[in-house]
């Protein structure tokens, strides 16, 4: 209890003093941030046939899952291959749910619960020959997971 009440006398001080100050519980559960909960799982870059064409550009896939037991907002945050070449941003108010893995495949199609599309209608997005390397950065891009094949 006299936590709380302090708590609340330097909120109270503070916003006297013209701060602007967030309501922040005095204990309990920390929520962990999405950066430590999502993370780049797999994927497939070398499908059977040739991927540069549509409906095998969309056997190229990366899979994102989030391991956490709370759904994760990821709007703004960003998959990129190797040299940056391609860059998929994730729309405005898109959230992956609690152990939920999702499949981010290279071609078009129409967005689910399971697969986003990059929206790619010619052209392979992941180096098959040598090393290439997924990264998943967030809003501020910050990397928070890689993945290399």
């Amino acid at each position: 209890m006299r936590s709380r009440v302090r708590a609340a006398l330097v909120a109270v001080s503070v916003a006297v003093a013209g701060v602007a100050v967030e309501a922040l519980p005095a204990s309990g559960p920390q929520i962990a941030d999405a950066a430590g909960c999502v993370r780049v799982v797999g994927g497939q870059f070398d499908p059977d046939g040739n991927e540069n064409y549509m409906p095998t550009l969309n056997q190229e896939y990366v899979k994102i899952r989030n391991v956490c037991s709370r759904r994760k907002d990821l709007t703004g945050w960003r998959v990129n291959d190797y040299g940056k070449i391609h860059v998929y941003r994730f729309r405005s108010g898109f959230h992956i749910g609690a152990g939920v893995t999702i499949k981010l495949r290279s071609g078009v199609g129409t967005d689910t619960a399971a697969n986003l599309y990059w929206g790619r209608t010619y052209g392979a997005i992941w180096n098959n020959t040598g090393t290439e390397r997924v990264y998943l950065r967030n809003a501020s891009g910050t990397t928070v997971s890689t993945w290399t094949v």
